[in-house]
């Protein structure tokens, strides 16, 4: 007879196989965000709901410092709101009752499909790394050319950011990953004055020529929670809730066709993202003319 695998086991082959891998591949989203909930949210027929708009506070100015003052009750502070569309993101597989015996098939499946669900978000995040919203690149230069002194660049035009977390592409991350100094801490969080420097292999969402992003934490505002379901389809759909370590929650579904006896489960998560504080953003470009 054959194995069956419920949610848990995915769970399980996720967090022992597949989520290192995340943060290599997309950008660190935990780096620049926020508002990430493993809370369900029902959605409703006028819209409410899951989907709906979030409202992120960004607060873009402090009342006036009083000196010696005789009245205390004095200023008022500016407190806007960035508005973040939400969308359903679901990545359905299935396994046929001839697979259903192979734990290695169940573990490529999850693998490949998780790949492309963070793919999509990535390319979410990527689109808004645009001169358009971000201004003039704070570096334009061919990777395979960059230096610490580059980085010097990105620091010096990032003075008043909080963090600076830098992500580029492959050519330009590889340029500080290996130096000649063995006892060098190479690309790590902290290392050459940043807080953190990562790897994000695929620019194709981003601007025209852009293949990096130097953000504080409030350049980007993005926000996550799970899809609700009704009492009903969740006594007929055997879920379960993981949580990458990037700090996003993933929803786990697993239900067997009556038509086809094919087993399918689906990864799904509510997903948002907009452009926060534009000044606390760089985008770079690759020097391609």
């Amino acid at each position: 007879m054959a194995n069956t695998f419920d949610a848990n086991t995915i769970a399980d082959i996720i967090a022992s196989n597949e989520m290192l891998v995340l943060q290599n591949r997309v950008t660190p989203l935990d780096k620049f965000a926020t508002n990430f909930s493993a809370d369900a949210i029902a959605q409703t027929n006028n819209g409410n709901g899951a989907r709906s708009t979030i409202q992120v506070d960004l607060a873009s100015g402090a009342s006036t410092t009083l000196t010696n003052p005789t009245n205390y009750e004095q200023g008022d502070t500016t407190l806007g709101a960035v508005s973040v569309a939400m969308s359903e993101y679901s990545q359905p597989f299935h396994i046929t009752p001839a697979e259903l015996g192979s734990g290695r098939r169940l573990e490529k499946l999850v693998m490949v499909n998780l790949y492309a669900l963070q793919d999509k978000l990535d390319s979410v995040v990527k689109g808004l790394m645009t001169a358009a919203n971000y201004g003039a690149a704070v570096l334009d230069k061919d990777p395979t050319t960059v230096t610490t002194a580059d980085i010097k660049t990105i620091i010096a035009a990032t003075g008043k950011y909080k963090q600076r977390n830098l992500v580029t592409d492959a050519t330009f991350w590889s340029q500080f990953a290996v130096t000649s100094d063995k006892n060098s801490l190479g690309v790590i969080d902290g290392a050459y004055g940043l807080d953190s420097f990562s790897l994000s292999t695929d620019w194709s969402a981003a601007g025209t020529n852009v293949n990096g992003f130097v953000g504080d934490t409030t350049a980007l505002a993005m926000a996550a929670r799970l899809p609700e379901v009704t009492s009903e389809v969740r006594e007929a759909i055997d879920m379960d809730t993981i949580e990458l370590p990037n700090g996003l929650s993933v929803q786990i579904a697993k239900w067997v066709s009556t038509a086809s006896r094919y087993t399918w489960h689906s990864f799904d998560v509510v997903f948002g993202a907009a452009v926060g504080d534009a000044t606390a953003g760089e985008i770079i470009e690759d020097g391609t003319v």
